[in-house]
This record gives C-alpha cells, sequence and structure tokens, in this order.
C-alpha cells in the first residue's frame, strides 16, 4: 500500500494529506461555482438576444400593419347586382 502512495507522489504524512485534501475540496467547489457564473452568463446572453429579436419582430409588424399600399390611391366606385346565384337541390339556378 505504501509503495503505491509513493508511486503516484502522495505522501505518508497525515497532515499533508488533509491539507492536500482541503486544497482539492476548495478547488472542485471554486470550479463548480466558476461553472455556474460562466451557465448563468450564457443564459443571460440567450435570453436578451430572445428579448432583441422579439423586439425587433414586434417593430418589423407594426411597421407593415401602419404601411400605405404602393398605390398610395384608393378607388371608390358603385356597383349594381345583375343575377344572383342559387343553389338548389344541388343544382345551380340563375334568375
Amino acid at each position: 500500500m505504501n509503495e503505491r502512495l509513493q508511486a503516484i507522489g502522495m505522501s505518508r504524512n497525515p497532515i499533508v494529506q488533509v491539507i492536500s485534501l482541503i486544497v482539492v475540496g476548495l478547488a472542485l467547489i471554486v470550479a463548480v461555482l466558476m461553472g455556474a457564473v460562466i451557465l448563468a452568463a450564457v443564459f443571460g446572453l440567450a435570453m436578451l438576444g430572445a428579448i432583441v429579436i422579439a423586439i425587433r419582430v414586434w417593430w418589423l409588424r407594426r411597421k407593415l400593419r401602419h404601411a400605405q399600399p404602393t398605390g398610395g390611391a384608393l378607388i371608390e366606385a358603385e356597383y349594381k347586382v345583375v343575377g344572383e346565384r342559387e343553389l338548389c337541390d344541388g343544382h345551380e339556378r340563375r334568375d
């Protein structure tokens, strides 16, 4: 067992082992916290991008709704109904 510890470079001193265990534990905690911070930053940027895209789509739809027809003129006319078509028993009838 002692030969295995020496082969991987571990000390036989229990104080050094406890200190190295604490250092490794703290490094693991720092790594997890940094990962959480980076993940939160990525999600924040994704949400910001989604908000920007949503505002842009809303703006374009609003602009399109208020756009005038390309001709810019409205044609008014009168009309008269010449004949009406009705379906009577499945056949088309003209008056």
